[in-house]
């Protein structure tokens, strides 16, 4: 049986001084299907309006599928704050039915059916749409079923026993374009915006405390500043890495610098990598730090086509360097940066179990998720995703291309920000790569093989469109998750995604 649970997003804005006391409760009820939810709202002092067309300070209401609620509170003289009620439709063990038919169409997020005996499956399943059959004997597919171009679809016989969920809480909101978030020896979520703030966030509270806007950041297009990774050894040597556009809009540039914190803002810059070819899109701009302390860089091609297979050129690249700007001697291409070559627009890096993966945009198809080598070429521009016609096929075996592990097909889904987990706290995630995307609005699991050299099966997707374009992630070491947005106009938000159980 279907069992919805209402997660809450308790806002807790810092704006002019004040947190915003406007909140909806109760966190986190489960209800079975049938059933109401009463909703309220405290710390408003004029009207509340709600999206569901009710007005006051207490509904009742009867959620049926994933839904988000929003209350308004209006004060005169004062201005408006809003809060949320996501409405997540979840299934558990305690009463799952003998038998399921499920014979209307599904769109959009997650679905996942259960029963003790059979799942029959009757209609359509419409694409950025992740649909799961899950039955103790057998899956059935009537005449008219259909899983449309897009969607993924996936079957399974065990018995049915998930007693996990995930709960969402917008931990700060009023952000613009947060690009880099990642979490800091010190507890905290450090953060970069494309404007050129660098912030620590209390992933507790949403307090949000500047610590530097870089006067020479130039925002362009999808650039200005980007990436950050802090030293791994950060308390003896406090370092901030960050990597951002300068110049100017008809010759824009790229440059790494180590700044260093001082326990309350960021002082002597220190220009380790610069000259690398900018452009409106196509910046790359992810950073990551191995355990020897090597520096991982990903560039985009800028847009210039004729730079991913030009190893003289340091674009659409994989970059490794140390962490004072000098070249590894045991690089491939000696004095040169370039670690690998054939990269589009890496926009996810991620080091896990002495492997470096990256997330690259395709042009309007072929996402990829890659299995970064030293001296490989992953084939842009002559090869999009896998070598699948006679023109890529002759490239490949001539360059010996690396294909990706994961690519998206004939549809491109903007992968951005990758990160590995490997947490107790949600099973389900063990040995996964998680991903957000920007055009599909979507956060994914993807299966690793034991020896990670691989991704088994088809990703699950999560929060699809939920929360609008989505940008990167962080994990925190007690296994919660934390996704940023990328919507612009001051209205982007800090989500975390706690597992629970039930």
């Amino acid at each position: 049986m279907k069992n919805l649970s209402i997660l809450l997003f308790l806002s807790t804005t810092f704006a002019f001084g004040q947190y915003n006391t406007f909140y909806l409760s109760p966190s986190n009820p489960v209800i079975n299907p049938g059933q109401s939810v009463n909703l309220a709202a405290t710390g408003c002092a004029g009207s509340v309006s709600w999206s569901t067309g009710q007005i006051g300070t207490s509904i009742t209401v009867f959620p049926t599928v994933t839904t988000k609620i929003s209350a308004n509170c209006s004060t005169s003289g004062v201005g408006q704050s809003n809060n949320e009620v996501i409405v997540e439709v979840r299934y558990c063990s305690g009463s799952t039915p003998e038998n399921i038919t499920v014979n209307s169409g599904l769109s959009g997020g997650t679905h996942v059916f259960e029963a003790k005996n059979s799942v029959t499956g009757t209609s359509f399943i419409n694409a950025n749409t992740n649909v799961h059959f899950k039955a103790g004997k057998g899956v059935a597919l009537n005449t008219g079923f259909e899983a449309k171009p897009g969607s993924i679809f996936k079957a399974t016989i065990e018995p049915c026993n998930d007693t996990s969920y995930l709960a969402t809480r917008r931990v700060a909101n009023k952000l613009n374009f947060p690009w880099e978030i990642l979490w800091g020896p010190d507890n905290f979520i450090w953060m970069t915006e494309r404007g050129g703030k660098v912030s620590r966030v209390n992933p507790q509270t949403g307090q949000i405390t500047s610590l530097l806007t870089i006067p020479d950041v130039l925002v362009y297009g999808e650039g200005g500043l980007l990436g950050m990774v802090l030293h791994p050894d950060f308390s003896n040597n406090p370092y901030v890495y960050i990597v951002y556009n300068y110049g100017t809009t008809s010759a824009p540039e790229e440059k790494v610098v180590r700044y260093t914190y001082n326990g309350a803002t960021l002082i002597s810059p220190l220009i380790i990598l610069d000259n690398i070819l900018g452009s409106r899109n196509h910046n790359g701009s992810r950073l990551v730090i191995t355990p020897d302390l090597k520096l991982f860089i990903t560039t985009g091609d800028a847009e210039n086509t004729s730079l991913p297979q030009d190893t003289t050129s340091i674009n659409g690249k994989i970059l490794r360097i140390n962490l004072d700007g000098t070249i590894p001697a045991d690089n491939p291409y000696a004095g040169s940066p370039v670690w690998s070559i054939g990269h589009r627009n890496p926009q996810g890096m991620v080091y896990a179990n002495s492997k470096l993966y990256v997330s690259s945009h395709g042009a309007s198809r072929e996402d990829e998720i890659n299995l970064i080598q030293k001296r490989g070429n992953y084939g842009w521009v002559n090869v999009e995703g896998p070598c699948d016609t006679p023109a890529e096929i002759t490239f490949c075996n001539n360059n010996n291309v690396i294909l990706p592990i994961f690519s998206s097909g004939g549809v491109t889904w903007a992968f951005c920000g990758l990160d590995y987990y490997n947490h107790s706290a949600y099973p389900a995630w063990q040995n996964n790569l998680l991903m957000v995307s920007l055009k599909n609005q979507t956060f994914y699991s993807f299966q690793l093989s034991n020896d990670g050299n691989s991704i088994v099966g088809q990703p699950t997707l999560y929060y699809n469109g939920q929360f609008g374009r989505l940008r990167d992630i962080a994990i925190s070491p007690d296994g919660k998750v934390y996704i940023c947005t990328s919507n612009g106009g001051n209205n982007d938000q800090l989500v975390e995604i706690k597992p629970m159980v039930n």
